[in-house]
């Protein structure tokens, strides 16, 4: 399917300013022409619905081009839009200008060193925090534990050192289990499912770790 730029910016919720600062920033490959006549297809979507995702979730256009360019340049629209299902981060992004307890009251500079620590905060130049949702939500679950923070960063120290090498191994076999599959031909989805089928096989990988460490602890504990 081809679509004029007006017929892509409407298809894909954008602005035709928007989609021609994309191309001029190399976010997008050339249109095809036919004279004066500029033709996007299915390539063009697929990757402004990827730009769209990752701006959700508050990626910068310098952390969209990489992640763009992590994507094979001959991919087809479908192995497109499963590489970047893959590569979407798990969790959005949020900015805060002051990080506060569940007390509403700022935490001491220590907590937030901590934090910071621990990677479950990262300052940002202008001084304000980039965390997610979910890890706001740990550090103030962790910050209430009457424990000394020493034994909270050794904790997280081993939980980072583990959940990389889980990480890694999930996306492995996710890309095996899809992004390979996909380009023999033996998976056929169709590509506007693929986002949303990704973030169900994450949940599942999430609540499946869970349920893997309450059993393996038990084992632990009953040794």
């Amino acid at each position: 399917m081809r679509f004029s730029i007006d017929d892509l910016a409407a298809a894909t919720g954008t602005t035709v300013r928007t989609v021609r600062f994309y191309a001029a920033e190399g976010l997008l490959p050339p249109p095809d022409r036919e004279g004066r006549v500029a033709w996007y297809d299915a390539r063009h979507r697929v990757r402004l619905d990827l730009i769209h995702r990752l701006q959700d979730h508050g990626y910068t256009l310098v952390a969209i081009r990489r992640v763009l360019e992590a994507i094979p340049a001959d991919a087809s629209p479908d192995e497109f839009a499963v590489r970047g299902s893959l590569l979407t981060p798990w969790a959005p992004l949020t900015q805060v200008d002051e990080l506060i307890g569940r007390d509403g009251q700022p935490l001491t500079a220590e907590q937030v060193a901590f934090l910071e620590d621990v990677g479950i905060v990262r300052r940002l130049p202008d001084g304000r925090h980039q965390s997610t949702p979910s890890q706001l939500a740990l550090a103030q679950d962790l910050l209430e534990i009457p424990v000394p923070l020493a034994v909270l960063r050794d904790a997280a120290a081993v939980v980072t050192r583990h959940t990389e090498a889980l990480a890694a191994d999930l996306t492995e076999v996710f890309r095996a289990g899809i992004w390979q599959p996909m380009r023999n031909g033996e998976l056929p989805v169709d590509p506007a499912l693929l986002p949303e089928m990704v973030n169900r096989l994450r949940a599942v990988a999430v609540q499946g770790l869970v349920v893997a460490f309450e059993h393996a602890a038990d084992r632990v504990i009953g040794k």
